[in-house]
């Protein structure tokens, strides 16, 4: 980890590490939690003076330039210029990875192919070792028996919840896709009871929509899966399980290949642990399609 952070999404991994004990920093409870603040909510750092920003987190100016200080920058005004920086990253994030593959573009077509098949095999390959055999099991049994799942994915990872969720309606009830606007995931965020699941996706740079809902479903004592790209992703704060997959490859979006696979994984897993009733299902399903004579 570079000190001082070089950017926002540095600076957010590194209070990931520093909450998690991975990293040791001579840091008090009250500016520790006023870090927090800071990092969720980088527009508010970004526009505001050194007292304006120590009403919002409750700490002193003097508590906010020892910080500062503290974590390698000369002072608040060089530490504020990561969250001036962090709206505007988010804005360029594809266009810097789009601008990085013309600039390497390869001697061939196939070889591009090649390269991104093999960052799809080498991210399927760690998810898989990197994973627990108990807590997949655990991920398994909660997909096939809570009573109702709710699945969220923003932009991109909106094409793999909707993969999932159809994938999941097929062999069980109650599986509802949140969205598509904000009104229609409010509406269905209120219908989320205690003990629900929410399966959730998301990769950097991380839908603050996305972060909000795994909030909001933490608060109401839902179960959340996250999908996501590593365990420094913000959705690990209120993952009940996360599955990690990387999201590396010469692409200018976000590789989702290596998602996909593990969701049609998670699928027939689940279909598995349901046993004879996700047979029953997909039999009532293909008898509606014969009768509406269309095809799956």
């Amino acid at each position: 980890m570079q000190f001082p952070p070089k950017n926002f999404e540095s600076l957010r991994q590194f209070l990931t590490l520093l909450r998690q004990g991975d990293i040791k920093l001579d840091i008090g409870k009250k500016s520790l939690l006023a870090l927090v603040v800071m990092v969720d909510n980088p527009d508010v750092v970004a526009t505001s003076n050194i007292v304006e920003l120590a009403k919002f987190v409750k700490i002193s100016p003097a508590s906010i330039t020892r910080l500062s200080k503290l974590l390698g920058f000369k002072g608040y005004n060089y530490f504020r210029q990561i969250f001036k920086q962090s709206s505007h990253s988010k804005t360029d994030y594809y266009s810097q990875r789009a601008k990085d593959i013309v600039n390497e573009k390869p001697p061939t077509h196939k070889d591009l192919i090649t390269s991104q098949l093999q960052s799809t095999i080498t991210n399927v390959q760690q998810c898989i070792q990197r994973m627990d055999d108990k807590d997949l099991a655990e991920i398994i049994r909660l997909l096939a028996i809570k009573r109702q799942i709710f699945v969220f994915g923003h932009q991109q990872s909106s094409a793999i919840a909707s993969i999932f969720r159809y994938g999941m309606s097929l062999i069980r009830r109650n599986v509802q896709l949140l969205g598509p606007t904000e009104h229609g995931i409010a509406t269905a965020m209120g219908q989320m009871r205690q003990g629900d699941l929410l399966f959730i996706i998301s990769s950097s740079p991380y839908s603050q929509l996305t972060v909000d809902i795994a909030s909001i479903a933490a608060k109401q004592a839902c179960t959340i899966i996250a999908l996501t790209d590593s365990k420094l992703s913000p959705l690990h704060d209120y993952a009940t399980h996360a599955i990690n997959v990387a999201t590396e490859g010469q692409y200018y979006t976000n590789a989702l290949a290596a998602n996909c696979i593990l969701v049609e994984s998670l699928l027939s897993l689940t279909a598995i642990e349901l046993g004879q009733p996700a047979v029953d299902k997909l039999k009532q399903h293909e008898n509606l399609l014969s009768q509406l004579n269309v095809n799956a």
